[in-house]
């Protein structure tokens, strides 16, 4: 999978992820509330700001043949048995950085306090 990609993936799947969770809370009526925002949707600010830190091992395989593929690629690490005729040279790299994202919010009406 290409780096872009799983980050793009990554960060759309944690919002919808918060966006459900949020909706599916609401439809049962309980008494909490996830990622509260007091006030109006105007009361969104950065008090808001979560980071989504990102710590990414990424390799990059030269086979011996000569051939490469360009780009960079997160892949799973698969450890089992079976053999292959061909030879690979790996390196793995460690990629850390934070993305900025302000989560959906629910929004508790400042009357209801």
């Amino acid at each position: 999978m290409e780096l872009k990609t799983f980050i793009a993936e990554t960060l759309s799947e944690i919002q919808a992820g918060v966006q459900t969770a949020i909706h599916t809370t609401d439809n049962n009526k309980t008494n909490g509330c996830i990622n509260p925002c007091w006030g109006t949707t105007d009361d969104i600010n950065t008090n808001h700001i979560q980071n989504i830190d990102f710590d990414i091992a990424v390799t990059v395989s030269d086979k011996i043949t000569g051939e490469a593929e360009a780009g960079i690629k997160v892949v799973g690490v698969s450890i089992g048995g079976g053999g292959s005729g061909s030879s690979e040279k790996i390196h793995i790299s460690r990629i850390q950085f934070s993305i900025p994202i302000v989560p959906p919010v629910t929004i508790i009406s400042n009357s209801n306090t």
